[in-house]
This record gives structure tokens, sequence and C-alpha cells, in this order.
């Protein structure tokens, strides 16, 4: 287990700092703030020169897409943006998911493990621990007694062949109705007595190892059982490795072990230090785990670039209808259909009398206040009519708007609701910018990082030390 010397740090939230060295030079310098070359591969090659990334860039590609987001991670904090409450809280978070495997309390998994070592002794009071294998035939106490007889003559023929020399994990495999053992042949693991499986334990008590019983009658229907090992329950230092084996396995021991000697610390320094000034300390007592620190570190600048990036691009774009209307009127053949779409609704009615007074209805009302229509005058006391959409679709996207939009075959119709149609029309070509918005949208958004990047870079001095890049991954 790893020690940790702790030390009483001020709470301060920021990223963690690598310290320069001979062997880790200095590559750029983004606003006066240093990138060394240690952080720039890490981000390169988790990023831009890995298998599975969309498209793979030479350094000097990489070199500057990493200034821009350094740029942009940069305007993020000089506008205080890490300085939110739901910042701190979402990175705290992540940070101490990160920093919490460093205080896991090997002595507290242990302290767990022998507890339930000590209450297993007890409750085996001497008695061994068992391997069954079984054979189930599963009754439910409703199917009556007519059932009950065939499952039963099913049980004994089962029996009947393992006797005359049938292989029990064969049969297990093809008659159990316990499938998650009988795929094992019907084995299940070494266990203690079951008292919750009386008629099952008692058999079990009558068995030599190898042997199996005969049919057996339980209140969950039949079962055949053979033992294939019978053990007693070791001493501690005997059953711990398997003992904390499961507790990693099935439970979140080590987080809590974490937590624990995190709060045994916090309680021990009379007040002078919180659960964040710890981890502040683990953190720094691996300053020379640069992995680690690049980890965080990324996650960090990750959340202030999202913050950055939606209120500079991503909602200016998509709010600016002006730009919106104007991509798309100076750019209509980029945006250009192959073949036709359909622009409306789709509704289904309980009654045939209902289909064009929907039709009209939708038609009045609109996108804006259709559902409000369709409760009103539709569906105040019952449903008698359901609507979906608005759809831009082209053919084979629906079913009902291929059949009434495209003069496809007749779709099948919900037989609750038997009578359909469509209200809208065809469009043989995008007549707005909401008819192909994502494209245009990504297209107005394009422009606007464009013009957030020059003016990052006409703020921001950007310094590269060409000698240094040319070293980076081969040093």
């Amino acid at each position: 287990m790893r020690t940790i010397k702790l030390t009483i740090l001020s709470f301060v939230l920021a990223c963690p700092v690598v310290a320069q060295t001979s062997d880790d030079p200095v590559l750029m310098r983004i606003g006066g703030q240093p990138v060394l070359r240690s952080e720039f591969e890490y981000s390169y090659n988790k990023n831009g020169d890995s298998e599975g990334v969309v498209e793979e860039k030479t350094i000097d590609e990489y070199k500057d897409m990493y200034i821009n987001y350094k740029l942009k991670v940069l305007a993020a904090e000089d506008a205080k943006y890490d300085t939110a409450a739901s910042f701190k809280k979402e990175f705290l978070t992540y940070r101490d998911m990160q920093l919490t495997p460093y205080m896991v309390d090997e002595e507290y998994i242990d302290s767990v493990a022998r507890d339930i070592h000590t209450k297993n002794t007890e409750y085996l009071a001497g008695r061994q621990l068992i391997e069954p294998a079984h054979i189930l035939f599963t009754v439910r106490a409703s199917e009556g007694e007519a059932k009950k007889a065939a499952v039963r003559a099913k049980a004994d023929s089962v029996y009947q062949a393992l006797l005359g020399g049938a292989d029990f994990g064969e049969m297990a495999q093809k008659y159990s109705d316990d499938k998650s053992s009988a795929v094992k042949g019907g084995q299940l693991p070494l266990m203690p007595p079951q008292p919750q499986l009386k008629e099952m334990m008692e058999a079990v008590d009558k068995l030599e190892v190898g042997e199996m019983s005969p049919v057996i009658e339980a209140p969950y229907g039949f079962q055949i059982v053979k033992l294939t090992n019978r053990k007693p329950y070791g001493s501690y230092e005997e059953v711990a490795p398997e003992l904390k084996e499961q507790l990693r396995k099935q439970t979140n021991i080590e987080d809590e072990s974490a937590e624990h000697k995190i709060q045994k610390i916090v309680a021990a320094s009379n007040g002078r230090l919180t659960r964040e000034m710890v981890l502040d300390s683990v953190l720094a007592a691996h300053s020379g785990d640069k992995n680690l620190q690049y980890l965080v570190q990324e996650y960090h600048d990750g959340l202030l670039l999202y913050e950055a990036q939606k209120d500079a691009v991503w909602t200016p774009a998509k709010t600016d209808t002006q730009a919106l209307e104007k991509q798309f009127k100076d750019n209509k053949k980029k945006y250009a259909w192959s073949e036709p779409r359909f622009k409306g609704f789709v509704f289904h009615c309980k009654d045939k009398k209902m289909v064009k007074p929907v039709s009209k209805a939708l038609k009045k009302a609109g996108e804006a206040n259709w559902k409000t229509v369709v409760k009103e005058q539709f569906n105040k006391d019952s449903v008698q009519v359901q609507v979906a959409g608005p759809y831009l679709c082209k053919k084979g996207e629906n079913r009902f708007i291929d059949e009434y939009a495209f003069g496809g075959s007749p779709a099948k119709e919900n037989p609750k609701y038997p009578y359909s149609g469509v209200v809208g029309k065809k469009l043989s070509q995008p007549q707005s910018y909401s008819d192909v918005q994502s494209l245009v949208e990504a297209d107005v958004q394009e422009a606007y990082e464009k013009r957030w990047i020059e003016s990052l870079r006409a703020k921001y001095p950007v310094e590269v030390d060409e000698a240094v890049l040319k070293t980076v991954n081969i040093h």
C-alpha cells in the first residue's frame, strides 16, 4: 500500500502544475502560460495519433488544434467560468474519483473481511460448506395438481435415466429449469447450509461426495441433487484472499475504505483539514505522476471549454436567425436534397368520422398550437386521437408517410386507432433554413468559431519553440 505524506494545504481549485525539468522543456507559451513538452505529448498521443481516432494528425497539424484549445481554456479562465459553483462541484467530483484509489485502506478492507469471516463461522457452528449440483423442475403453486403430476413424472423420468447411467451434467443442461446453473451442468457454488432450502439441505446431509439424491419435492417444484464437494470452513488466513476478492467484485469496498481513511484524517486534524484539503494533498503528493496530473487537468480544461464554447459559439449561432437565414439563402445548392421530403404530422383516430375534422384542425393549428387543439377538441375526456410530429422525412423513413404522402404500400394500422392520415406537404427542396437546420447551424457555428479563434489569437500571444517541437515523441 502506498504511503501518502499529507501536508496542510489551503483549498485552491486549480489545475495541477507539473514543474519544468531539463528533460521536459517548455514547448510553447500561450498568453504567457507555459506548456511543457510532456503535456503536449500526453494530449497528442491520446487524441491526435492513437488508434481509433476519427482522423490522425501530424504533430504540426495537431499543434494548431492544441493552441486553439488552450486559447479557449485561457479565455474561459479569464472570464471566471472556473469560479462557478456548478463548475467546482462537477470538477471536484471527477477529480476525487481519480484520487480516492490512492487512499484505499487495506487495513479497513481486512477488518471488513475479518468481520464477515467471524459471522460466517458463527453461522456455520461447525457445519461444513457444501458444493451441490442440481436439476430443477419448477412448479408454480397456482398451476394445480395436474401440472404438478406432469412435472413430477418428468423428474422421475430423468432420475431413472440417471440411474441408468446418463450423465448428470448433460441432463441438467437439457432439462433443468435453473438456466444459470444448467449451462454449468447444474453446478451451484460452494455455499453454507441454506435454511430457506430445507428440503434440499436435508437431502444433501444424507449424501456422500459424488452421490445423488432421489427426486426431492419442495415448495418450488422438484429437484435432483448431487453432492460434488463438502469441506470445512477455513481459517481467516485461508479464506481471506477469496473474501477480499468477493468484496472487491461485489461491493464498492475500495471507495468505502478510501472514504473511511479520508474521514479519519479529517477527524484527527481537529478542524484544520477538510475532505477536499486532504485530496488536494494527495494530488500534490503525486506531482511526479504526470499522467494523473494531466488527466485531472484535461477534465478541468474540458469543462471550461464546454462552457466557453457554448456561450461563444453554440448558443449565439443557434439563435442568430439572421445569420442562419443568410447562410441558407447564399448556399441553397449546398443544402439541396436529392429527393423530396414530407413535412407535417401523422395522426390516428379511433373513429373514421374523426379523420376529416382532425385533418382540418391540424391544418389550422399549425406547429405552434396543435397539441392544445387536439387535447381540447378531441381528447378532452378520453384519448380519441393520437398525433405524431412534426416530421421532415423522405420516403422509407415512416411507413404512414410512405402510404399517405408518397403512395407507398398500406401501413399496418394500430387496432386501437385504425384510421390514419397525414397533414402537411411534400417539399421538393428545403424552403427555409429550418428544413435543413442542423446543416446550416453547423456552418454558422463554424463561422462563429473562426471569428472567436481570430479574436483569441489577437488577444493572447502564442510562442512555440520549434526546436522543442521537433523532439516530440523522439527524445
